[in-house]
This record gives C-alpha cells, structure tokens and sequence, in this order.
C-alpha cells in the first residue's frame, strides 16, 4: 500500500491496479484516495452504469488509478494505459499476461508491476479450493432430493442442509450442467433425475492440480533472473520468444523499491481505522419459528447498527486479536485503547451506552469477559454479565446458513432479568461473521427490559471471494 502510493504519481498517465478480492479494491482505493490521488475501485458488484462512467472516467485520463478486480474484463481497451499493476499474485502467467499486457498498447513505455504479499497463497489456494463442490457436498445434496417426497426449493434445502446459500448453489450449477444431469429444476424446485451418474472425481482433480501448477508457475515468474518478457512469450508457446532489452531483468529496474517508512506506518493506521459496520439483521430465516419468534424481527427487539475494531487478520489490530485469540488467550491492553477509541471517537453511538455486557462461552470461559470488563472499566461504564450460555452448542463458524446458525442458537442462551438494566447496553464478542449471535441476544436483551442494544466485536471474520 505504501509503495503504491509513493509511486503512482510518478507514473505516467492513468492506470488499473489489480486486487483478488472486492474488499481489497475498496480498502485500496480508499487508502490512495486518502493520500490525495485520485483513485476509484471498480468490482462486479457495482452496478452496471456506475461501472460503464469509470470505465468512460479512465478512457478519458479523468481518474489516476482504477482499483480493480477481475471484472474490468477481456472487452476493456485503452491503447494509451500508462501502467497496471498487481496488488496481489494472479491465477496464472496467462491471466497475468492478459492484465499487463493492456499497458502501453500505443505508448513508447509503459509500466507492468507485480507485487506479492504473504496472503497471496491463501487467497489463491481459497480459488482453487473451492472452484468445485467437493463429493460430500453434492452427495448431500443428492442424498435429500432423493429422499424428498416433492420438489424442493432453496429454502427447503437450506433448512435440511448445513450449506450456505453460495456453496448450494455451486452445487445445484454443477450438477445441472453435468450430462446427463442428475438433478433437474422445474417450477415448483429441485427434483433428482433417475440416471446413473456418478462424481467426476478424476477430471476435478485433473483440473486442481493444473491450476496449482499454474500458481507454481507465476511463483517462478517472480523469482526468475531471466528476460521477463520472454519467460511470458515461452509460456504462451511462442515459437519467436526472445529478449526484450526493456524489461527490469534485461535493464535494471525502472522503478525502485523504495518508498518513507512513515507511509508504511499511515497505511496501518488507515486499516486500523477502516470503518466496519455491524447491520442488524431484519428477519428471521424463512420458514423457521425461534424460541416463538418467526417472520419479521419487531424493531423493538432488533440491534442497533454496531462496530467490528478490524478485520481478522490484517495487519496491526487483525494480527493482534489474532494473537490473544490463538497464542496469548488474552486480548492485549492495545486492543482495549484502540476499542475505547473507536466508541467514544469514529463510532460515537447515539444514544451512548450505559452498561456493558458480554456474549458468554463455555469453550472460553474467561476470554471475552475479560475482555468485556476491561473495556468497560476504560468507558467508565457498569460490566453486567447478565448473560449465560446454558447449553453447549457447536460453533457457530461449522454452521453454514442462517437456518441452521440460528437454530444452533436455539435455547443456548439464557439472560437473567433482574441484572438488566433499562438503558443502551454494548454488547460484547471477540468474533462476528453471521451476525446471528448478536441478534439472538439483542432480542433476548430487549425483551428482558435493556435499552437499544449496542453490538461491539474486535474482529470481523467474515469472508469474501472476489468479482
């Protein structure tokens, strides 16, 4: 991040820098933004028109650096992009080959640049891991539609499966597309066909293991002391391969390694402070009643929108909690000042809390009250642990649909009336990801006589691909 911001400006013209995941071109684009260059970030979950006015922006040298994922596609052109750049290692030296190669199209030089970073392996393993179902997914899937009486809809599915609705859907696709196809869609759900068909396990794994040697070889491509360009050309099987003379291995680099220390430092403190929004959740799963509770979550009863400290595992506060999670079994004192911070600070709730409480656990008796106490004392605010898990209940992460986290949920809890208190309460975790926990709880808060419901976590779990 620092040294993107040290040198964009220097480069010449506009240009795209590639990021693997949506969240990352935002955070990156933001950071750039927040550095005074003139940055936007450009994924597949934008709407169409608002992608079509970057697009037209960066044809028009109207913005400096287009943050992008892979969704600014093959059909995008600009002869005169005067660099590209790479955040992240791509897929392959192909797909690397046809994102830099946009670069310079009708320039005398231009500038291709990859980074690489220590999550690029976890990122690219998570692709290749999950390009396609695994067997035990699409035997459960095969498994109930076979034992179904009718055809069943997604919702049906996901109330008899521990599936989340992407990976179940991953799975009906494959099987739709397989010939001859053993699950069929018509109007009123999913039905199993009647036909022998068995896994491909062999072409799955035919294609996974050309993918990982596709990985080893853009790892070769960035350690390689050969001509750059030649090292793409033979890969593509160019019979014409030769030195290019223009390339950092032929000339020397054309850009330096360098950037101020103090940049480095504001980028950690630029995700330290990265606002992370908890959304309440605004109704129950279809077709499920809890603890009496079903359809629409009454207003009275919902959460407020909370705050997560960061995301799990970034650099600076991630790499902590993850720390105090894994390592220590405590959360450091640093985590409490940064919480304290964000609350009274950039978060600001209105109306503020009055007392503070925890989501208990029995699998980690000590480790969020701890925490729940010592941020409290900070605030100068009451610590209530009003709350008790009552019933062991796997963790909500094996749980993979709302339906089946909320009923993981279902009587595992229990608040005790008389230590509540009639005024907005933070409510304390380490971890959020389904946001489910927090909702149970903010409704059994409410219905035991707290005021608005204020949920609190130092660390924001949740996963996404990229697009």
């Amino acid at each position: 991040m620092a040294w993107i911001a040290h040198h964009v400006p220097q480069l010449p013209g506009s240009g795209v820098v590639y990021t693997l995941t949506v969240r990352d071109a935002c955070n990156l684009a933001a950071w750039l933004q927040s550095c005074g260059i003139d940055a936007a970030a450009y994924h597949g979950d934008m709407e169409p028109a608002e992608r079509q006015t970057l697009e037209d922006r960066l044809l028009r040298n109207q913005v400096k650096a287009l943050v992008a994922t892979v969704a600014l596609g093959m059909g995008y052109d600009k002869p005169d992009l005067g660099f590209v750049i790479h955040f992240q290692r791509p897929a392959s030296v192909v797909h690397y080959y046809q994102q830099v190669g946009r670069a310079g199209r009708a320039l005398g030089e231009a500038y291709g640049v990859l980074l690489s970073g220590a999550e690029d392996d976890k990122i690219a393993d998570y692709f290749i891991r999950t390009a396609f179902p695994t067997a035990g997914e699409v035997e459960q899937v095969l498994d109930t539609l076979r034992q179904a009486r009718a055809p069943l809809k997604m919702a049906a599915l996901q109330r008899q499966l521990n599936l989340n609705v992407g990976k179940l859907e991953k799975v009906l696709k494959f099987l739709l597309l397989e010939s001859p196809a053993p699950v069929q869609k018509t109007d009123a759900g999913f039905v199993r066909n009647p036909v022998a068909w068995q896994m491909p396990i062999e072409s799955i794994e035919r294609i996974t293991s050309l993918r990982r040697r596709e990985q080893d070889r853009i790892r070769e491509y960035m350690t390689t002391s050969r001509c750059l360009m030649q090292f793409l050309s033979e890969e593509l099987s160019d019979p014409d391969a030769t030195r290019c003379g223009k390339c950092a291995n032929c000339r020397g680099p054309g850009l330096g390694v360098e950037f101020p220390q103090e940049l480095a430092e504001a980028a950690t403190t630029f995700l330290n402070n990265v606002d992370l929004p908890i959304e309440p959740r605004k109704r129950w799963p279809s077709g499920m009643t809890f603890e009496g509770l079903h359809g629409r979550i009454q207003l009275e009863l919902q959460a407020e929108v909370g705050r997560a400290l960061c995301r799990w595992g970034d650099p600076g506060f991630g790499e902590l909690v993850r720390k105090g999670k894994q390592q220590t079994h405590q959360f450091c004192e640093h985590l409490v000042e940064a919480a304290v911070r964000l609350i009274r600070e950039r978060w600001n709730p209105q109306p503020p809390p009055e007392w503070v409480t925890c989501v208990s656990s029995r699998r980690h008796v000590g480790l969020v009250p701890d925490f729940a106490r010592r941020l409290a004392a900070a605030l100068r605010l009451p610590f209530i642990q009003c709350i008790r898990k009552i019933r062991e209940s796997e963790p909500q992460k094996t749980r993979q649909n709302s339906f089946q986290q909320v009923r993981n949920l279902e009587n595992a809890f229990e608040v005790v009336p008389r230590m509540v208190r009639p005024a907005p309460v933070l409510l304390v975790d380490d971890m959020v990801d389904s946001r489910w926990t927090f909702t149970v709880l903010a409704a059994k808060l409410r219905q035991a006589g707290s005021g608005s419901v204020l949920p609190f976590a130092l660390a924001d779990t949740s996963s996404e691909d990229g697009g």
